[in-house]
């Protein structure tokens, strides 16, 4: 009974998920090269997969928009990250994410309102970004399969990070794979509008 009730609540993926391929409507995850005559609808693209082959995280087809993180005179009940190596190493966009939403702030928290948490989006962690980065070149050619938005590499772009500074500052990411706050002479203020993409596990 118990490995029935697995299978049925698990979501179907492919026995071994890769960067790159697509993460479609009902978690069902198709290769870029099955994707065109699987009759799947797409939702996201794979950039980080864990240590099962499948499971990881994928993110949204295109940006959100340009958004404040927040206010930058409250300090949330987020850990500070206050250097490079405690940001990167934050990979729980979804906690973080959750945090926010569930903190029962009367004050706009915008670039975490406007994502779609009920079905499982979220603002990735600063290191969650460092995987997407990384693997820049095989997201962007399966985004364009899918008419998604790819991540321009001509353009500058800054992306917000759900990981925080400080009471003033969180960190983002921008075009060059660089990761920022103000302390660093970059503005990196919370109530600075930078863009915003979900992600999601599968």
């Amino acid at each position: 009974m118990t490995a029935l009730l697995i299978m049925v609540a698990a979501p179907f993926v492919k026995a071994q998920v890769h960067v790159g391929d697509i993460l479609c409507e009902g978690n069902v995850v198709v290769s870029p090269s099955s994707f065109a005559v699987s009759g799947h609808t797409p939702i996201g693209v794979v950039f980080h997969v864990d240590g099962s082959r499948q499971h990881g995280w994928a993110v949204g087809l295109n940006d959100l928009g340009k958004y404040q993180w927040g206010p930058n005179s409250v300090d949330t009940p987020l850990r500070n990250r206050m250097n490079k190596l405690q940001a990167k190493n934050d990979l729980d966009g979804y906690n973080n994410t959750k945090t926010i939403l569930e903190g029962g702030y009367d004050i706009p928290f915008p670039a975490f309102d406007f994502l779609d948490f009920e079905n499982g989006w979220y603002l990735p962690a600063l290191g969650q970004l460092k995987y997407l980065y990384a693997n820049l070149d095989k997201v962007n050619e399966s985004l364009s399969a899918v008419d998604g938005t790819p991540f321009s590499t001509e353009e500058d772009w800054e992306f917000w990070s759900s990981t925080e500074y400080s009471i003033c500052n969180a960190w983002s990411m921008d075009s060059s794979g660089k990761f920022y706050h103000k302390d660093e002479s970059y503005n990196g203020n919370k109530d600075d509008r930078k863009i915003i993409r979900g992600v999601r596990n599968f």
